[in-house]
């Protein structure tokens, strides 16, 4: 159920013509910002939005004091709005399961959007857990490596329930060298699973992992 205001399916609409360079609604944008207007009177983004909405025959304007106002604004698309988001998740959840794999885990993980949330995405594991934070936010997706980071922990999470950690303490993954579980992270450039023993080291990198064969499921 979509249960955005109206405010925010006209920023969307809005995004997704500036997105494409399509022909912006003027009278939509105009509406977008008188309503910050209202109660911003000295926000420059929507003012200038205002003005441009109503001067004639000038998209080029138009355009650009669109896209000044979204940024302004700190808008997020959803992944309706940008899927090339949601395509950097599944691309992610690939190499997730390559180290899923070198661990020995044979259960299958799945990126869903419930209808509880579904403006988030989720790792849901064979077990139907799903983690213990909010999902994947469209925000998280941004780049490849934002993605493959915020996939993996939201794998990381699911993967822990479904293996009852809470009452064996399993971890996953575990670094070989301390038995300690390990966490994704961004590192130098390149999506890591970090160990926090010792003085913390890369066990290896996502979707990577050596073959230690740590599960069978």
């Amino acid at each position: 159920m979509d249960d955005r205001s109206e405010l925010e399916r006209r920023l969307d609409t809005l995004y997704v013509a500036v997105r494409d360079g399509a022909t912006i609604d003027r009278q939509a944008a105009f509406d977008i910002a008188m309503n910050y207007l209202e109660y911003s009177p000295l926000h420059a983004e929507a003012r200038e939005l205002a003005e441009a909405s109503v001067a004639d025959d000038d998209e080029a304007r138009l355009a650009s004091a669109a896209a000044a106002f979204l940024d302004a604004r700190g808008y997020e698309p959803g992944f309706e709005q940008a899927p090339e988001r949601f395509a950097r998740l599944l691309r992610a959840l690939d190499a997730v399961r390559a180290d899923m794999r070198a661990t020995g885990l044979t259960g299958e993980v799945r990126l869903i959007r419930p209808d509880w949330n579904p403006r988030n995405a989720y790792v849901e594991t064979w077990a139907g857990d799903t983690g213990w934070t909010g999902g994947i936010f469209p925000s998280d997706a941004t780049d490849d490596l934002s993605a493959l980071v915020a996939v993996a922990e939201q794998a990381r999470q699911a993967i822990m329930e479904s293996l009852e950690y809470q009452s064996t303490g399993t971890v996953w993954p575990a670094c070989p060298a301390h038995g300690l579980g390990t966490s994704p992270e961004a590192r130098h450039g390149t999506g890591v699973w970090w160990c926090n023993g010792d003085d913390g080291h890369v066990c290896a990198e996502i979707g990577h992992w050596p073959a230690y064969q740590q599960y069978r499921l």
